[in-house]
C-alpha cells in the first residue's frame, strides 16, 4: 500500500512539475505577443508618420504650383498687354518654373516614401525569436 502512495505522489508531483511548465510556457508566449503588439504598434506609428510627412510635401508642392502658375500667368499678361520689357515677365516665368521643379521633387519624394512601405520586410517568426 505504501507503495502505491508513494507512486501516486511522484505522479501526482510530476503532473504539478508538467503544468508549471505549462504556465511557464503560456507566461513566456503571452510576454512574447505583447512585445509583438508593441513593436507593431510602433512600426505603425512610423509608418503614419511617414504617410502624413508625404502628404504635407504634397500639399505644399500644390501651394507652390498654385503660386507658380499664378506668378507665370500675370507675367505673361503682363508682358502681352504691356509689350515693354520682357526681362521682367521672363524673371517671373523662371521663378515660377523652379517652385514647379521644387514641387517636382518634393512630389517625387513622397512618392518613394510611400513606395518604400509598400516593399516587404524580413518578419520574424517565434521560431526565430525562441
Amino acid at each position: 500500500m505504501a507503495r502505491d502512495d508513494e507512486q501516486r505522489a511522484l505522479e501526482a508531483d510530476a503532473r504539478d512539475a508538467a503544468a508549471d511548465d505549462r504556465e511557464t510556457a503560456l507566461r513566456a508566449r503571452e510576454v512574447l505577443a505583447e512585445a509583438r503588439e508593441a513593436r507593431d504598434e510602433d512600426l505603425r506609428r512610423d509608418v503614419q508618420g511617414i504617410l502624413d510627412d508625404a502628404d504635407d510635401r504634397d500639399r505644399h508642392a500644390d501651394d507652390r504650383d498654385h503660386a507658380a502658375e499664378e506668378r507665370d500667368l500675370a507675367a505673361s499678361l503682363h508682358s502681352f498687354l504691356n509689350d515693354a520689357e520682357y526681362d521682367t515677365g521672363l524673371r517671373a516665368r523662371r521663378s515660377a518654373a523652379m517652385d514647379r521643379s521644387d514641387s517636382q521633387s518634393d512630389r517625387d519624394s513622397s512618392a518613394t516614401d510611400r513606395s518604400k512601405l509598400s516593399e516587404p520586410t524580413v518578419q520574424v517568426t517565434d521560431d526565430q525569436t525562441e
